[in-house]
């Protein structure tokens, strides 16, 4: 990582620097206690709903890493890798049962993604992760779950952090456009995404 660039820590948020190259970004403990975790590539999960139009809401999560690993596996068997994309539709009956199934879950959305796409509670576990949503088909930064987190990737603030945000927002678009056919490609690199930038 001797590519990377001054970090700025006005932009706050998740911690998180591009590195010189823009090759990949990497989230890193602001004070520097704990592991920096590298993300050179966006995976759109297969648990992942499809995009039915700007009428519906979705939420989605970017997982970067679960208790100090960035390569795992979750209690459903899906193998995960730093810049693990699941993006959900919030506004189905099936999701809003869930909520009220899982109300533990933080916040009303994140929590419930996370634990429907990996079989597991986010609780209790050291996740790393921002969370976006799509409403009026507009890419939104801001969960009050996976952003304000009390750890040492974050500050307090509930959006996601500028840098992350442009990646995330390259692939829904991407997402968006593929509509059902999204499973045919679901990785994408953090130095092809730069092409996507709105």
């Amino acid at each position: 990582m001797d590519d990377m660039q001054p970090y700025d820590t006005v932009c706050g948020l998740a911690h998180v620097r591009p590195t010189k190259h823009r090759t990949s970004f990497v989230v890193l403990p602001a004070r520097g206690y704990g592991p920096s975790f590298a993300v050179r590539t966006l995976h759109i999960s297969s648990q992942s709903d499809t995009y039915r139009g700007s009428e519906q809401k979705y939420g989605g999560i970017i997982i970067y890493a679960r208790n100090g690993e960035t390569h795992w596996q979750t209690d459903n068997n899906t193998h995960c890798k730093s810049g693990y994309v699941v993006i959900m539709q919030t506004n189905t009956k099936a999701f809003k049962d869930l909520q009220a199934k899982w109300r533990n879950e933080p916040g009303k959305v994140h929590g419930i993604i996370y634990r429907k796409a990996f079989g597991e509670s986010c609780k209790g576990m050291k996740v790393v992760g921002e969370g976006f949503g799509i409403m009026n088909g507009e890419f939104k930064i801001i969960s009050r779950a996976f952003n304000p987190v009390h750890d040492d990737y974050h500050d307090d603030s509930s959006g996601m952090n500028q840098d992350s945000a442009r990646y995330v927002e390259a692939v829904v678009n991407i997402w968006k456009r593929a509509g059902p056919n999204f499973p045919l490609r679901q990785n994408y690199s953090v130095l092809e995404l730069k092409d996507y930038f709105v």
